[in-house]
């Protein structure tokens, strides 16, 4: 039985600093260490990986997974219309090391999925390596959205497989357009 072939595009972003690369890096198998020290990224990496034989509306399915590991540097922004074009869902990285990080989430929010008209299910939000508690300062959209600490050190293989449910509810929403 030939399986359904998927492409989904993810778009990592989110504030300085906060990991994104590092997820990426995991999830398309590029690293399997957590960096000591962040080292930013200059705009964009596009990191690619496949899930096997996972259930999409009833259908075995291959899903091709794009991410789109961005930068945070605020000098990004006239990217962002190229970024979010064709995105299939956003995962929002965030730092508690930057105070403004309330209101640069909720500014991406907007951006990248209200304008967009993504459904919240198509999004996420992780924080590597935080305290769980930090979620009670992220604006109210937020308290929507699906959330995991990531933490790679101690749970990969459970960040893994949670991961691997997001992407599947995305392949869902798009078989379901």
């Amino acid at each position: 039985m030939k399986s359904n072939q998927l492409n989904v595009k993810i778009l990592i972003i989110g504030t300085r600093n906060a990991g994104k690369s590092s997820i990426a890096n995991f999830l398309a198998d590029m690293s399997l260490e957590v960096p000591d020290s962040m080292r930013p990224t200059d705009s964009l990496r596009i990191l690619e990986y496949d899930l096997h034989d996972v259930d999409v509306n009833g259908t075995k399915s291959n899903v091709d997974v794009q991410l789109w590991d961005t930068s945070g540097n605020e000098k990004c922004v006239s990217f962002w219309p190229f970024w979010r074009k064709n995105a299939d869902g956003v995962v929002f990285a965030y730092s508690n090391e930057d105070e403004d990080y309330g209101k640069k989430l909720d500014y991406m929010h907007n951006y990248f999925v209200s304008q967009q008209g993504l459904s919240l299910r198509a999004c996420l939000v992780c924080t590597l390596n935080s305290p769980a508690d930090n979620s009670a300062k992220l604006p109210q959209v937020f308290n929507k959205i699906s959330q995991i600490n990531v933490n790679l050190e101690n749970n990969a293989e459970k960040f893994r497989q949670e991961f691997a449910k997001y992407i599947v509810s995305v392949a869902n929403n798009l078989t379901n357009k």
